[in-house]
């Protein structure tokens, strides 16, 4: 790794410190590692068991993540606490950052030192490729193996170990990858021979027997195969558009244009100027072209594209500065570019910052109740738990936490604590101890700029109430 991969992994492990509480959508892996940290023998209080959620997700990512984290059992006998979601969180960023580095030789040893930097300094300065590559989403988990099968497919070389790593990737860990592996694919169907069919039909029969043992044991479940779930649910039964649609141009005009900032233009000029930069190009928007006949879009469906386009805007540079007359320029801008770009990465961060107050609520809850004498009995509402609360924040044993839903009021009469969205549901049997807000939007001022203050606000506003039992 050369200095500009240690800067992406920095702000990779920046990003996660900074931000160390994580959402809904990260839940199942997230309690995942936590529950596999604290004994890989499955037990009746495995997260998944109370909250399987929509479809299932395979243990095998999470299994390998908290077998890395298991060095840490001998320096200390903490299972808890937002420390270990920390780096377990790190684990998963700091592999992609690797995979990075690898996918950033291939291009130096194919197209030169000047692709290789400006793709590196693209990486950096863009949220989705640092912020969210330390979270645990099946998209950014997969994101690690895609890495490196598109280094072998830059370098031209190992083909058999690209589909290998292509087939571990949709058997395994996100099926819809399979897209961007046909292109993949086809683009280098002259590497194609007898030996690479048989070695990866092979590898995939094995991964497919890998997912379904581990699969089947902590689901509890016979021939578990959670990504054939997730391809039925999504593809046969169409059920994904249940969580919303969206244009079938979305894709180009709104998701591209956030994950790639600064790239976006020189991307463009890449794939006009670059035979090569077209040919890496095209299989991957035919992906993209691909996804967008699906009603439901979400920008972590197409973040395997960002590498390749990366790579694009950095030949689009590379053609660029070829032209004396305008060398200097091109210089300018791809600059200008990035440092806008990065500083979009500073304020996304920190707006991100304050959208887990459900999280925040749980630690000042945990300052406030300090007294080893004190029962707790605290109920986390659906909003909070969406927010940030995890089972790493659950730090007291000897504290009850419940997150039960749909309950009726007279249920709450046992509840020493709530952590709340509505307060008012609750004011005839709890007063607010606490509010802990979060983000509530973006105003512009302009003229603020004439009194020396920032254009931009951020907004704030109460989102979670810590409550207190009148009776205690």
């Amino acid at each position: 790794m050369d200095l500009l991969d240690v800067v992406f992994a920095l702000v990779i492990s920046l990003s996660a410190i900074c931000v160390p509480f994580t959402k809904v959508e990260e839940s199942f892996f997230v309690q995942a590692v936590h529950d596999l940290y604290k004994s890989p023998v499955i037990s009746s209080d495995y997260d998944h068991l109370t909250f399987p959620g929509v479809v299932p997700r395979s243990f095998v990512s999470p299994l390998l993540i908290s077998a890395i984290l298991s060095p840490i059992k001998l320096f200390s006998d903490a299972s808890e606490g937002i420390w270990l979601q920390v780096a377990s969180r790190l684990v998963l960023g700091w592999a992609v950052a690797w995979a990075n580095s690898r996918l950033r030789k291939s291009i130096r040893r194919r197209f030169g030192g000047t692709a290789a930097a400006w793709y590196g300094i693209f990486c950096v300065c863009q949220f989705h490729m640092t912020f969210w590559t330390s979270r645990m989403l099946g998209n950014t988990i997969a994101l690690v193996p895609m890495l490196l099968a598109q280094a072998y497919w830059i370098d031209g070389r190992r083909f058999t170990t690209m589909t290998v790593l292509l087939a571990f990737t949709a058997i395994v860990l996100r099926f819809d990858t399979v897209v961007f592996a046909a292109g993949m694919v086809l683009s280098s169907i002259r590497d194609l021979s007898w030996y690479a069919v048989k070695r990866t039909v092979l590898a995939a029969a094995g991964f497919a027997a890998l997912t379904v043992a581990v699969d089947s044991y902590y689901w509890q479940t016979a021939w578990m195969w959670p990504e054939l779930h997730v391809f039925a649910f999504n593809v046969v039964e169409q059920r994904s558009s249940e969580w919303g649609v969206s244009p079938a141009h979305y894709y180009v005009t709104h998701f591209l244009p956030r994950l790639l900032l600064g790239a976006l233009p020189f991307a463009v000029s890449g794939v006009v100027l670059s035979a090569e930069a077209a040919k890496l190009a095209i299989p991957y928007m035919a992906a993209v072209a691909v996804f967008s006949a699906n009603p439901h879009k979400e920008w972590r469906f197409i973040i395997y594209a960002v590498p390749v386009l990366n790579l694009c805007a950095a030949l689009g540079i590379a053609k660029l500065v070829k032209y004396r007359r305008i060398r200097i320029l091109v210089r300018l801008a791809a600059g200008g570019m990035a440092a806008a770009s990065f500083a979009v990465v500073v304020l996304m961060t920190y707006i991100s910052s304050l959208n887990y107050p459900g999280g925040h609520a749980l630690s000042a809850l945990h300052n406030m109740e300090t007294s080893p004498n004190v029962h707790v009995h605290v109920h986390i509402d659906t909003y909070s738990a969406m927010t940030g609360v995890t089972r790493y924040g659950q730090l007291r044993s000897d504290w009850i936490y419940d997150k039960t839903e749909d309950l009726i009021p007279s249920q709450f009469a046992n509840f020493t604590h709530l952590l709340t969205s509505e307060p008012d549901l609750h004011k005839d049997q709890f007063r607010v101890s606490m509010a802990v807000s979060g983000y509530a939007g973006v105003r512009l001022q302009p003229k603020a700029v004439l009194s020396g203050q920032a254009p931009i606000a951020i907004q704030q506003k109460p989102l979670v109430y810590i409550m207190q039992s009148t009776n205690l």
